[in-house]
């Protein structure tokens, strides 16, 4: 596949978000909190982050504007080295997130969206290689990921929604939505529709969500975010490359 110099410019202001974001957020969690735990609404650490988010999602939303229409996968995606070994590392954890929920719980909704979870992580795998040798992969490699992370967004959502506190919960969703519709419109690509604009601006989102998320508790989730993260920042990096 082609080889290409880097927008750089795009790429930095997410990456730059998200540690930012990840910042705030911790700021946040650790002095927006109540003595029963849950944040306060009008604190300046909630407010900051919100605003910065705005602020952050306006910016790359204008940077991916400026991107040169783009629908072809071989064009678009290339074969480096570097990208493989990243969609390898978020496939792992994207897997071990899935196993630890399918271990916590062995029957029931959880448990099925474990195991679409491993197989989720199995086509991010298999997209990366297939990407590396310069092959277009199956529609169904794109497929399967979008129908986990919406099924999966689904499950979760009945479990935030009786939380009456928005911000304990808002910035997962955020990332739950980004990398679910940037996994949709990479698919597009397997057809030659692919939208490039579009596409970028949900995986440099992504990048910035799933780093805010990241400050959230427990294992398994820490490891879905990071491989969202990861996964999303690999995707971005070559949606952003030049002819």
């Amino acid at each position: 596949m082609k080889k290409s110099t880097h927008r750089i410019t795009p790429m930095l202001a997410a990456l730059a978000g998200a540690l930012l974001g990840f910042a705030l957020r911790c700021w946040q969690l650790s002095r927006g909190a109540d003595i029963t735990g849950r944040l306060r609404a009008g604190h300046p650490s909630g407010i900051v982050l919100a605003v910065f988010c705005v602020v952050i999602v306006a910016a790359l939303a204008l940077l991916s504007r400026r991107l040169e229409p783009r629908s072809g996968y071989v064009e678009t995606f290339s074969s480096s080295g570097l990208m493989l070994a990243v969609s390898a590392v978020s496939a792992v954890a994207l897997a071990f997130s899935a196993a630890l929920t399918m271990m916590a719980e062995r029957t029931g909704t959880q448990f099925f969206i474990g195991a679409l979870g491993l197989l989720a992580g199995l086509c991010v795998a298999v997209t990366a290689a297939q990407r590396f040798r310069g092959v277009v992969p199956p529609l169904a490699m794109h497929v399967l990921p979008c129908v986990y992370l919406a099924a999966r967004l689904i499950v979760i959502f009945k479990r935030w929604s009786v939380d009456p506190v928005v911000q304990d919960y808002c910035y997962n969703l955020f990332s739950s939505i980004a990398t679910m519709c940037a996994a949709y419109h990479l698919g597009g690509f397997c057809l030659d529709r692919g939208q490039r604009r579009l596409s970028a601006f949900w995986c440099l989102t992504g990048v910035v969500f799933s780093a805010i998320a990241l400050t959230g508790p427990g294992m398994p989730q820490r490891l879905f975010y990071g491989a969202m993260f990861l996964w999303c920042a690999a995707n971005g990096w070559q949606l952003l490359e030049e002819d």
